[in-house]
């Protein structure tokens, strides 16, 4: 019987097998790792099943701030959260690399809702660059900049908002670069005067007409061991709504420089730059002018007379320097002057001055204060309130983590 169980056993097997042999067989998939995508810098990755290369980070910032107050409406002290989210991509091509990349945060102020704004998003291919970066080709930041809060835009040498752009940036070597770039001109729209200011002149549909042409944009570049310099320049169209006036074409230049001092210490440098624009105030800074309780407009042009315009001549200087105490610590001084030369009485200039202090304890954190002072410097009575005052002083608290 045993014999016979075994026997019956050992068949059972063998049809079984054979009837397994017949089915289709289910292989596991292969596993794909995510690859580490080291040449364009720390934090890329290969994206599953593709030859891009992307990074994720992000910013957490809080700011507490102290506002001098003029009115017992005012808040004297404030608060801001702020958070950011960056998408970085590059791809490899015959051309050289294909980059996308866009950056979009959120902003709560104190009794105000949440607030979410693209900083930038564009793409860069072969020199050209398309979408919306973070500053103008104009600008010498974010090279300058050693006010880490500002101290408004009045004598800061520009205002260093992000913008729509098509440029193209020659690479010459040797440190050596070259952009030209059309840009979004309807965001460097200051102001048309009118008879609202300039009494016994009236503007038949006063305001600005539609743009003929964008902003255009130089910048010649060199950057070498030493630091960095560049030179910039823009051409900037204001067309009125009323066609009895001529469509003005104004003009503004700027030169930077960053000087690095590492005899000092590691990291320390000197940041100087100056603007001058007629007849196109946002690239001098001049986009408003409000110091204290003083405030007045500020325009590109004026209509003078029936069909006669004048432009707005402004320029602004700006100076800081940076000091490593260690490696950790740092603190940043800085100065700026600002002129607005109008029409009539239209004819501001502004000073400020501040100082910051900033502490990294661990690697992408940051913690630092800053105080500014801002003063209005013979700015005439009209732009004053009653019982106003013609400076102001202001402070931050940051706290800030990358990631």
């Amino acid at each position: 019987m045993t014999r016979c169980f075994l026997l019956a056993t050992a068949a059972g097997l063998v049809a079984s097998s054979a009837f397994a042999a017949d089915l289709p067989s289910k292989k596991a998939a292969p596993v794909e790792y995510v690859r580490v995508c080291s040449q364009y810098g720390a934090g890329f990755f290969y994206i599953p099943g593709s030859d891009t290369c992307l990074k994720i980070a992000g910013r957490v910032r809080a700011e507490y701030y102290y506002n001098e107050p003029l009115a017992r409406t005012d808040n004297t002290t404030s608060t801001r959260a702020r958070g950011y989210l960056t998408i970085d991509s590059y791809t490899a091509t015959d051309w050289g690399p294909v980059r996308a990349t866009s950056r979009v945060y959120v902003t709560k102020d104190s009794g105000s809702s949440a607030t979410p704004t693209l900083d930038w998003s564009y793409i860069q291919f072969a020199g050209v660059t398309a979408g919306r970066v973070e500053t103008s080709f104009f600008e010498f930041a974010p090279f300058g900049g050693v006010s880490f809060l500002g101290g408004g835009d009045n004598g800061r040498g520009s205002d260093y908002a992000s913008i729509n752009v098509l440029a193209y940036t020659y690479n010459a070597g040797n440190g050596f670069l070259a952009t030209l770039a059309l840009e979004d001109g309807t965001e460097r729209r200051v102001g048309i005067g009118n008879a609202a200011i300039i009494p016994g002149y009236t503007v038949a549909n006063g305001g600005y007409g539609g743009h003929v042409m964008p902003d255009v944009v130089g910048r010649l570049e060199y950057g070498a061991s030493w630091g960095i310099a560049a030179l910039t320049g823009a051409v900037h169209q204001t067309r009125y709504a009323d066609g009895t006036y001529d469509t003005q074409y104004g003009y503004a230049i700027q030169g930077g420089v960053k000087v690095n001092l590492p005899m000092l210490a590691a990291g320390d440098a000197l940041f100087l730059q100056a603007a001058y624009a007629n007849g196109a105030s946002s690239y001098t800074g001049w986009s408003s002018f409000t110091v204290g309780n003083a405030s007045a407009p500020t325009y590109d042009v004026y209509a003078t007379a029936a069909g006669g315009t004048d432009t707005a001549r402004t320029w602004s200087v700006t100076g800081g320097i940076e000091h490593y105490w260690v490696p950790t610590v740092s603190t940043g001084l800085f100065a700026s002057y600002g002129d607005f030369n109008g029409y009539a009485t239209d004819d501001y200039r502004v000073f400020a001055i501040g100082a910051n202090v900033k502490w990294s304890p661990v690697t992408n954190l940051l913690i630092g204060g800053e105080a500014t002072y801002q003063r209005a410097v013979d700015t005439p009575a009209a732009a004053l309130a009653p019982g106003g005052q013609k400076d102001i002083w202001g402070g931050r608290l940051r706290i800030e983590r990358d990631f």
